[in-house]
């Protein structure tokens, strides 16, 4: 057996016979030539014990030598590995590469980190960065190399899992963009809806003034149900325009001071007219009368939208709906409104804060609403500090809860 190093690679030739086999003769390599004194099994044991991959070739590609970790790697046997085609070993892939690279080998005598995907036995496929240097017999003629194989699939994970990050950016940031512009249209075409429903509401309610004439029953109801519609768009509106600026989180809140009691009594004065066509009992059961600093306007916004949200479910006789807040433990008001109306289905629970979810066009056209409310209730509630929740039981009515600190 014959021992030659190269750039730090050690390479064996044995007098096994092989059709493509190097003669066992002494060669010098690029690197040094090996002092008569060198322990040719030390060597050895550095070679087959080597974490790179490494594999000696001939001029023909033919694989004459590799290390434990080459076998291991490639699933098969020493025995099936030696005497055949690195090709053997190649991806389908990188065959093109693999060719080019092993005849830039022969004309230059160096390879460096060139990457290739290599085919195991078993048929899976890996890549890895090849390096290759020199053997050359004692006349100074190139008649084989080393090549360490480095298995950069790690590597390739890693670079893989970046690209998806970086594509899950990039998708992110459409979204967002997207949204946005979303957001920008839906604030565009609510106050531009707002500009033609001030006139029709205004003239509207001008014409159902009977100072300046009286109006048949027949057109009376039609100016009426002109208002109420213009009434209802305009809400629809301001709705839309509020979950945009919660969504965009462009809301502004003005806390001040102001007393409870009094604070309920003005909720009792603006929702009392939404009692009228049911007949609806309305009562406040407040009976505290401290002070509370928060964002009153946007306060009587929930409280507005939870009483309309009430008066659509409680029953055309004998419905009552009752608002109260009181003291918690701790430094929060616990303020509700209670229903005798329908109840919420089990099935809609879960729904219930969610934008749309009334989007079930029967149970919209029976009950009226957009969805938006509930949605706008808890944006409003949670930018002030609180939590809002509610009790529900089929047939036997609602009661939405929401508190807010002190």
């Amino acid at each position: 057996m014959v021992c030659a190093a190269s750039g730090g690679i050690i390479v064996w030739m044995s007098n096994r016979k092989q059709g493509n086999s190097i003669p066992t003769q002494k060669y010098d390599v690029t690197s040094q030539k090996l002092e008569p004194k060198t322990d040719p099994v030390k060597y050895r044991n550095i070679y087959d014990g080597s974490p790179v991959l490494q594999r000696t070739v001939d001029t023909a590609g033919i694989i004459l030598e590799c290390n434990q970790v080459y076998v291991k790697n490639f699933g098969s046997s020493k025995e099936d590995v030696i005497g055949k085609s690195l090709f053997d070993h190649t991806a389908e892939k990188s065959i093109d590469n693999m060719r080019k690279t092993f005849e830039i080998w022969k004309k230059s005598g160096r390879v460096e980190n060139i990457e290739i995907w290599f085919k195991r036995k078993d048929g899976t496929v890996f890549p890895g960065l090849i390096s290759a240097n020199n053997i050359y017999d004692d006349k100074g003629k190139l008649i084989g190399s080393n090549t360490a194989i480095r298995d950069i699939s790690e590597i390739y994970q890693a670079h893989s899992v970046l690209g998806d990050h970086e594509k899950q950016r990039i998708q992110l940031d459409e979204l967002k963009k997207i949204n946005s512009t979303k957001e920008e249209f839906y604030m565009m075409v609510a106050k531009e809806c707002q500009i033609p429903i001030e006139p029709i509401r205004k003239y509207a309610k001008v014409l159902s003034d009977t100072s300046l004439g009286s109006l048949t029953a027949k057109q009376s109801e039609a100016v009426n149900e002109i208002y109420d519609n213009a009434m209802k768009l305009e809400q629809l509106m301001r709705d839309i325009i509020d979950v945009q600026k919660l969504s965009s989180n462009t809301m502004e809140f003005k806390k001040e001071k102001f007393t409870v009691d009094s604070f309920m009594n003005g909720i009792v004065e603006t929702c009392s007219p939404m009692m009228k066509e049911k007949k609806i009992e309305f009562v406040n059961s407040t009976g505290i009368k401290r002070a509370l600093t928060s964002d009153k306007i946007r306060l009587g916004e929930v409280f507005y939208n939870l009483v309309q949200n009430a008066v659509d479910f409680v029953p055309t006789n004998g419905g009552k709906i009752e608002i109260k807040a009181k003291e918690e433990e701790g430094d929060s008001i616990l303020f509700y409104v209670k229903d005798n109306g329908i109840g919420i289905l089990e099935k809609r629970k879960d729904s219930v804060f969610k934008k749309f979810y009334q989007v079930d066009i029967s149970f919209k056209r029976k009950y009226g609403g957009s969805g938006f409310g509930l949605v706008i209730c808890k944006g409003i509630v949670e930018n002030l500090g609180g939590k809002i929740w509610f009790e529900s039981k089929e047939g036997e009515g609602t009661t939405f809860y929401f508190s807010i600190p002190k």
